[in-house]
């Protein structure tokens, strides 16, 4: 087994404490989300939408989420995504998303 790795991931029961703290959050601020957790591999683990929350928003939560993975601070990943703007449709998942500006991706 020497050619076997192992990988440490979130737990279900973690995941979806974390959607649950996220959603008494979004109450707390009076709005209604949607909260997507992913998995180290990009893949949903856990998710809610609360009632009133935009249906067309579900796959932004998820692609804000998958952005996430990639740890970078929001202003550098910002600089790199202009620079790489044209690889976009490669990979259309990973966007840069403004604060305050209805969750739209930059251009």
């Amino acid at each position: 087994m020497a050619n076997v790795v192992r990988k440490h991931s979130i737990s279900s029961e973690l995941a979806q404490k974390m959607v649950d703290e996220a959603v008494a959050k979004a109450r707390e601020l009076g709005v209604a989300e949607n909260v997507a957790i992913l998995d180290d591999g990009g893949n949903l683990k856990a998710f809610s939408r609360m009632d009133g929350a935009p249906i067309l928003s579900i796959e932004m939560a998820q692609n804000k989420a998958y952005t996430a993975l990639f740890a970078f601070p929001r202003r550098t990943f910002s600089t790199l995504s202009k620079a790489t703007r044209r690889f976009w449709p490669v990979s259309p998942r990973s966007r840069v998303w403004r604060r305050g500006v209805g969750g739209f991706p930059l251009r």
